[in-house]
């Protein structure tokens, strides 16, 4: 009976100091997460002016003034568009990775240099690409004038060419951090595998589609997740590299769109329904791919 009251006794001091450890982070989720959203949905149905500090319920009337705006549709294509580097920074980062796992020569230089960009500033980096694709002296026109004779286009003025360019610069970006998880994912697969697809005459290439890339499936699936829901909340390379979106909204996204009617046109409230809206559209997306994923990830025996 002493054991049983004992055992009872830890088990309540478990879940006492449990409590203890959980409530700062509840906290701070209540606070910062879950507030702050509540906020935003009700502010979604009002006519809010912060700076006036007024406010009255408007009903559905500001989703029907967001989903009547042509600039919010042009937001949204180019919103789409932000999801073509997806496919090549996984497949650079896929290769990337499979010749770091075979410890090709100089690897761990590359993975410093591949994993940069992506710890780098995002200010600093878009300088740099700024100066790279300045249409009158940046060092890409340069080289297409004196070595090929040919006038580079308006990299950053051109709406033609600013959404292929920060398009360009994202892939860049991302192909560090997606080989640095992919060569984490490669770590894990267990040698015997491909040891026994050798005794049965199996070639490099047949290994890689029939061992390698279905034990990579949850990886990629996790990497493609992620990637869908970072590009469509593309924001500040929008911001630095272009003022007001781009020439003709060329490459303002959905994001963008928000910021823009919140703290520019100070429309909090059309701000708001917006983003309540732009978040039901990236769950919807996020849990169709969930859908989809048992068609190809492989969950293993």
């Amino acid at each position: 009976m002493t054991s049983t009251r004992r055992a009872s006794e830890m088990r309540r001091r478990e879940r006492a100091w449990g409590l203890v450890f959980v409530t700062p982070i509840s906290l701070q989720v209540l606070l910062f997460c879950i507030v702050p959203v509540g906020i935003a949905i009700a502010a979604g149905f009002t006519n809010w002016n912060v700076i006036k500090g007024t406010y009255d319920f408007v009903g559905l009337a500001n989703f029907a003034e967001f989903l009547t705006d042509k600039k919010f549709w042009i937001a949204g294509g180019n919103t789409l568009y932000m999801l073509i580097p997806i496919p090549f920074y996984l497949l650079f980062g896929i290769l990337f990775a499979i010749g770091c796992h075979r410890n090709t020569p100089g690897n761990r230089f590359f993975r410093v240099l591949f994993f940069l960009p992506y710890i780098s500033s995002i200010v600093a980096l878009v300088v740099m690409w700024k100066w790279l694709f300045n249409y009158e002296y940046g060092l890409i026109n340069q080289v297409l004038m004196d070595w090929f004779g040919i006038q580079g286009p308006n990299w950053l003025g051109d709406p033609d060419w600013i959404k292929p360019t920060i398009v360009l610069m994202i892939v860049w970006k991302m192909i560090g951090i997606t080989s640095i998880y992919v060569l984490a994912a490669l770590k894990t697969i267990p040698e015997e595998y491909y040891e026994a697809a050798r005794l049965d005459g199996a070639g490099p290439v047949r290994m890689f589609f029939k061992i390698t890339l279905p034990l990579l499936s949850p990886a990629i699936f996790f990497l493609t997740i992620i990637g869908v829901i970072g590009s469509l909340q593309t924001f500040v390379e929008v911001q630095l590299f272009t003022e007001d979106g781009g020439r003709n909204y060329s490459a303002a996204t959905i994001t963008y769109y928000i910021w823009q009617k919140a703290f520019m046109s100070n429309e909090m409230g059309l701000a708001s329904a917006t983003a309540f809206f732009f978040a039901l559209v990236i769950l919807g997306v996020t849990l169709l791919q969930f859908r989809l994923s048992r068609r190809w990830v492989y969950e293993g025996a």
